[in-house]
């Protein structure tokens, strides 16, 4: 029998390739995420979907809320969140230079306190009438605007200081209370006092002080150079310059003194806002009056 020629072997399986590591994410390896390295990721996060998303789209408050719980954020804080930016007032994100160098021409005081809205806007609205001597100027479901009120009998008041209170509400133009519902126990009070008129008149003060030492300053050089006086131009240009300097000195601090009456307006609202969740503090009597009176050293 003739030979047979050998046949080909079967081809051996191609040796499988070594593994390859995993590819490597040019980001920094990092475990875990700080605090502030997850405020920073969320907020920019949030700036480049607004600045993708339409400019027409809109976000009823059910589908914020559900859109947080998805990123683990409690319904709670956001309705509290919602809250705040319903009574946010409408102010220039940069201050001007007034409101740096003089203060704010509005203050405002907000809390969380445990009650319902038309409870805590009753309270209040009590308060304001009685304590601070404000009267309603409008009256709306989740808002009160009040303005002082000027009639004779409170300006003795105040004069005299009945009551012993500095009634420093009686400085604004209006004060207006809002509040929103957080949930069934909670609600965001916000009280804001506009201070316009009294920062106007603060700045138009400052201002005409130091307006009449220029005057003065330049009168003085003026008739020194009209009627001849023996003295050098230097000399009486600096003697000119003191009533100049100190009127500009004694201006400025008039303006910014108003920074003062802000902080106490600020006060008198967060006096409030304890007021009404705390309770008014008891009133002396009469018995306390004359048991004080009697009281021997």
């Amino acid at each position: 029998m003739a030979d047979q020629p050998p046949r080909n072997p079967l081809p051996s399986p191609a040796a499988a390739p070594p593994p390859q590591p995993p590819a490597q994410s040019a980001l920094p390896v990092r475990q875990s995420l700080d605090r502030n390295a997850l405020d920073r990721i969320l907020k920019r996060a949030g700036e480049l979907q607004v600045s993708a998303a339409d400019p027409a789209e809109e976000m009823t408050e059910e589908q914020l809320i559900a859109l947080g719980q998805e990123v683990g954020i409690t319904p709670q804080h956001l309705r509290q969140a919602i809250a705040e930016e319903r009574t946010r007032p409408a102010l220039p994100d940069e201050p001007g230079f007034t409101d740096r160098w003089v203060g704010p021409c509005t203050v405002s005081a907000r809390r969380v306190i445990r009650g319902s809205r038309e409870q805590l806007l009753a309270r209040l609205d009590e308060w304001m009438r009685r304590e601070e001597c404000l009267q309603v100027k409008r009256r709306l479901a989740d808002r009160i605007v009040w303005e002082p009120r000027r009639d004779f009998f409170v300006n003795i008041k105040r004069g005299l200081n009945l009551g012993g209170r500095a009634y420093h509400l009686m400085r604004t133009h209006d004060v207006a209370a809002t509040a929103v519902t957080i949930d069934a126990a909670t609600t965001l009070v916000q009280v804001d006092a506009d201070l316009r008129p009294a920062r106007a008149g603060r700045v138009r003060g400052g201002g005409a002080i130091a307006a009449t030492g220029a005057l003065a300053g330049g009168s003085m050089v003026g008739l020194g150079v009209v009627l001849g006086l023996a003295i050098p131009l230097i000399p009486l240009v600096a003697i000119a310059a003191i009533p100049v300097a100190a009127g500009a000195g004694i201006g400025v601090g008039v303006a910014r003194g108003f920074r003062a009456t802000a902080e106490r307006v600020q006060l008198a609202l967060e006096q409030a806002l304890d007021t009404i969740e705390h309770g008014a503090p008891p009133r002396p009597g009469v018995g306390d009056v004359l048991g004080l009176l009697t009281r021997r050293p």
